[in-house]
C-alpha cells in the first residue's frame, strides 16, 4: 500500500474509531453507575466498540506519523506500548470467566488507552510549535488530552456518569473526527507523485 493510500485510510480509521469509542465510553459510565442493565445486548455491543476502538485510534496515530514529519518516535511509542497494552487487555478481558482476573485487564485495557492518548496529547505540544498542519494544529491535543482530564474532573465533580464527562467525552470525539478528516483530506498531489 502506498503512502498517501494508507494516510486516506489511517484518517478513516481515525474517525471510525472516535465515532465507534463514544457511544460505548457513554453506556459503560452509565453501566457502572448501575443505571442500565448490563447484560443487554446493545450493552455487550457498546462494549465490544469501546474496547476495540483504541486499535482503529493507534492506526490513525500510524497515519499521522507517516503524513507529519514531528513526533514520529512518540506517535510510534504510542501505537506499539499503548495499542499492545489494549489487545492484551480486551483479549484477556472478554476471555476469561473470572470476574477478578478480567478486571485486572480491563486495568491493563486502561493504560493502554491512556498511553496511546497521552502520546497523542504530546504530538499535539509539538505540531503548536512547529504547525504542521494545514490548519487546526491545536486538534491532536484536544483529541488526547480530556482523557486524561477525565479522572481529575470525575474527582471534583464526583460521578463519572455526570452531563460534564460526557460533554468532555464528545469533546474529544469532535476533536479526533476532525483530526481524522485533516488526515485523509490533506494528502497533496506532490506528497502522491513521491
Amino acid at each position: 500500500m502506498n503512502n498517501p493510500t494508507f494516510i486516506r485510510l489511517s484518517g478513516w480509521s481515525f474517525i471510525i474509531g472516535a465515532i465507534a469509542f463514544l457511544p460505548g465510553a457513554i453506556a459503560m459510565l452509565f453501566w457502572e453507575s448501575q443505571s442500565v442493565d448490563g447484560n443487554a445486548p446493545l450493552m455487550q455491543l457498546s462494549a465490544f466498540a469501546v474496547f476495540w476502538a483504541p486499535i482503529l485510534m493507534a492506526i490513525g496515530m500510524l497515519g499521522l506519523r507517516a503524513r507529519y514529519k514531528i513526533g514520529g518516535g512518540v506517535l510510534l511509542f504510542g501505537v506499539i506500548v499503548g495499542g499492545s497494552l489494549v489487545i492484551v487487555g480486551t483479549l484477556v478481558q472478554f476471555l476469561t470467566p473470572d470476574y477478578s482476573v478480567s478486571e485486572t485487564y480491563y486495568g491493563v485495557w486502561l493504560g493502554g488507552v491512556l498511553v496511546l492518548n497521552l502520546c497523542l496529547s504530546i504530538f499535539g505540544v509539538m505540531a503548536l510549535s512547529e504547525k504542521p498542519l494545514p490548519h487546526w494544529n491545536g486538534l491532536p491535543l484536544v483529541a488526547g488530552a480530556w482523557i486524561l482530564l477525565l479522572p481529575l474532573l470525575a474527582g471534583i465533580i464526583g460521578s463519572m456518569s455526570s452531563p460534564i464527562i460526557i460533554a468532555v467525552l464528545v469533546i474529544m470525539t469532535i476533536a479526533q473526527v476532525m483530526l481524522g478528516y485533516i488526515l485523509q483530506a490533506d494528502t497533496s498531489p506532490k506528497m502522491a507523485t513521491a
